[in-house]
């Protein structure tokens, strides 16, 4: 599976999500946004969320946002 992590190093969501997927072995593509240079209110950004929140990964196919729904799909995929 192919994955990238949307995320801000000092997120506390972004945080949470990274430390499930390196608990779980998991590789993924770090993709750093620049909240401070406000990049998640840029239109590529919001083409991805529309919400414009970190984090977002994106596996494959599938666009999924907010960490908790991310940190149960990875419980149950």
């Amino acid at each position: 599976m192919n994955m990238k992590l949307y995320n801000f190093f000092r997120s506390g969501t972004s945080h949470r999500t990274r430390i499930a997927l390196n608990l779980k072995g998991l590789e993924y593509e770090y993709v750093a946004v620049a909240l401070g240079k406000e990049a998640h209110l840029q239109a590529a950004f919001h083409a991805i969320n529309p919400q414009g929140l970190v984090p977002v990964l994106e596996a494959d196919d599938l666009v999924m946002f907010q960490s908790p729904a991310i940190l149960e799909w990875l419980d149950e995929a």
